[in-house]
């Protein structure tokens, strides 16, 4: 999840120039499908083309490690394109773009069929990293990406005596959890110092291994992996310290690398990942990159939440109203054994100990761990362990650069809270601006909107504005500004 500093000045609506030729989207997944939502919002008229490459309709990838730990079903993945039944769309399933052609301003699909378009939006994602491991290609390794990942590793989770996880990221402690069902053993090895090092300090990462191993997965820190041993078939690995680990099963979570192949052939400008301008353009003013295959001021984000702040300023921009992306600050949320972890800003194995001044609120007895950081009495990061009711308002409080008090830093050393209880409980009485869906940047006046409007429940809330469709965990306040008694959990 994230909060993105852009900027959207409204002009007047035109359809791309092009002779009535499409808009192509390549990439069906979240930020693809966003795009296309969004421009069926702006441009009714248009004609949209969305290109999918795996044979399954579009579903949410952010599910699938609750999906292989059996937290939800197959068809709680759907994602369906809601639109009016006379829209000008067409999702072409099964086929993969080729070919760009530039000059021609065509694409060309694997079965050979030929595309002109007006403008394109290559929405491709990333791939696993598979590092340069001897033996990594052995039989018995596998990686944890999409739907069909997610099958092998069901298929190969009731037959593994031992499954070790390669990284001890946020995919690599989720495909860890998910293995676990059917009583197989499973061991996480991370290279770093800590568990999330990119997100957690030394004591928050503490306490997630210590959660961790609470579920029966044991952790190795401070290693990694030389060799993938055995004949044909994975029977070990050898780790740096000379320790051998048998298992018969290898999960590498170790990173994504963006897919920029059709870059690389259109001769798009490209380094990590295909170079965008702050509308999302690529070298090619006619060609936009967004998700996890674009590179916007040399970053690539690895999460959805700043994919979809992309699409929404990329369709803005294709519909001729004036958006503008600053970046995005990442915010992540994991549960492991019940206890709910969130990071948001540096606050990481890369946190800079001069910048900002670092406060603590802890409560072992809870399992509670609680940090912010303050840089020019401006809230800038956030670390929590265990549940804590304020992180949807310090996403935002963060993401919009607001001013943190001294009452509420005092407020925090004593209670742990930056709000009082009644304030952060009712969230109908936040402003309007608050960000109540951090994933798709949707505010609470725009879900009260729907509300008035009809969204009679949590999924008509969904359809209306994208609250609650990636991640679940905002549901619970969306059921709250329903009013309802009823309350409703979030996806695992």
């Amino acid at each position: 999840m994230s909060h993105s500093a852009c900027s959207v000045e409204a002009l007047p609506q035109s359809v791309p120039s092009g002779d009535g030729l499409p808009i192509v989207v390549v990439g069906n997944g979240p930020v693809g499908m966003r795009l296309a939502l969004n421009l069926l919002d702006r441009l009714p008229e248009q004609r949209i083309i969305v290109y999918g490459e795996e044979p399954y309709a579009p579903y949410n990838r952010v599910q699938l490690s609750a999906w292989l730990a059996g937290d939800v079903d197959m068809e709680s993945l759907d994602q369906p394109l809601h639109h009016a039944a006379d829209a000008n769309v067409e999702q072409r399933i099964g086929y993969r773009i080729v070919e760009i052609d530039t000059g021609r301003r065509q694409v060309i699909d694997s079965s050979g069929q030929v595309q002109p378009y007006a403008k394109l939006v290559i929405a491709t994602g990333s791939s696993p990293f598979m590092p340069n491991i001897p033996g990594i290609d052995r039989d018995g390794v596998y990686t944890f990406r999409d739907i069909a990942d997610t099958q092998r590793l069901m298929a190969r989770r009731a037959r593994s005596h031992h499954t070790v996880v390669l990284g001890g990221g946020l995919l690599g402690i989720e495909a860890a959890r998910g293995m676990q069902p059917g009583n197989t053993r499973v061991t996480v090895i991370e290279h770093a110092d800590r568990l999330l090092g990119r997100q957690l300090d030394e004591a928050a990462s503490e306490k997630l291994q210590a959660a961790v191993e609470r579920l029966g997965i044991e952790v190795i820190i401070g290693d990694g992996v030389v060799e993938v041993q055995g004949d044909s078939r994975v029977d070990g690995i050898l780790l740096r310290s000379g320790r051998r680990v048998a298992c018969d099963t290898l999960i590498v979570a170790a990173g994504i690398r963006p897919n920029i192949a059709l870059a690389r052939q259109a001769q798009l400008n490209f380094g990590r990942g295909i170079q965008v301008d702050d509308r999302m353009r690529t070298s090619d003013p006619h060609i936009y990159a967004i998700g996890e295959c674009a590179e916007h001021r040399g970053n690539v984000y690895g999460l959805v939440a700043p994919g979809l702040e992309q699409a929404g300023v990329a369709a803005a921009d294709i519909a001729g109203v004036e958006s503008h992306y600053a970046g995005s600050v990442a915010a992540s949320r994991l549960k492991v054994a019940g206890i709910q972890v969130f990071s948001m800003g540096p606050v990481g194995a890369g946190e800079e100990r001069l910048y900002g001044r670092a406060h603590v609120y802890r409560d072992d007895a809870k399992g509670i761990y609680r940090k912010l950081v303050v840089h020019r009495n401006r809230l800038v990061g956030a670390i929590g362990i265990g549940d804590w009711d304020e992180t949807v308002r310090l996403q935002t409080m963060i993401g919009e650069a607001r001013p943190i008090w001294p009452w509420q830093v005092m407020r925090f050393l004593r209670s742990g809270r930056i709000w009082s209880l009644d304030d952060t409980s009712d969230v109908a009485s936040w402003p309007a601006a608050t960000t109540v869906c951090q994933c798709t940047g949707v505010s609470r006046g725009a879900i009260s909107s729907a509300i008035l409007a009809g969204a009679c429940d949590t999924q008509a809330v969904a359809c209306a504005t994208g609250a609650g469709s990636v991640c679940g965990s905002c549901r619970p306040l969306v059921q709250s500004l329903l009013g309802s008694s009823t309350p409703v959990q979030p996806v695992a």
